[in-house]
């Protein structure tokens, strides 16, 4: 055979290892970022769940809840995003991005719940600090 032939038969043979083994490569790849992304998430998930504890019954600060809920809902966004994305490539199952998008949607509603909360509580503060300061009333006139 003439060395262009070999060349080109070597590179056949090469694609179609290649193409061969995509899936191989895809189930390494695809686990290795989803693995990052769900550690992303449930890191996430762990401080609000070590805020809740530390409450300890108590009622929780909203400002605080609201600041510590937003790692979460960009965690789930990025691993929503990437799980739709490589749907096919990834062989992701229609259940799991469908379970993902009804937990995210709890979490964020119930972030927005805290985060208008804790809008509303600051305003209140302001609002009682400018009423704060003691305004000289008039006294009674005329006869007593």
């Amino acid at each position: 055979m003439a060395p262009a032939v070999l060349s080109l038969a070597r590179r056949a043979i090469f694609v179609a290892a290649i193409v061969a083994a995509a899936p191989a490569f895809a189930d390494q790849n695809c686990g290795d970022d989803l693995q990052k992304l769900a550690q992303r998430r449930e890191a996430a998930l762990q401080a609000i769940n070590g805020l809740v504890v530390a409450a300890r019954g108590k009622q929780l600060d909203p400002a605080v809840f609201c600041a510590r809920s937003a790692p979460l809902g960009q965690a789930e966004t990025a691993m929503l995003a990437y799980m739709v994305k490589n749907k096919d490539w990834c062989q992701v199952p229609d259940a799991a991005i469908e379970q993902l998008k009804a937990a995210h949607a709890k979490s964020v509603g119930f972030a927005a719940k805290a985060c208008t909360v804790a809008a509303q509580m600051k305003k209140m503060k302001e609002q009682a600090a400018q009423g704060a300061t003691p305004q000289a009333q008039p006294l009674p006139t005329g006869p007593l």
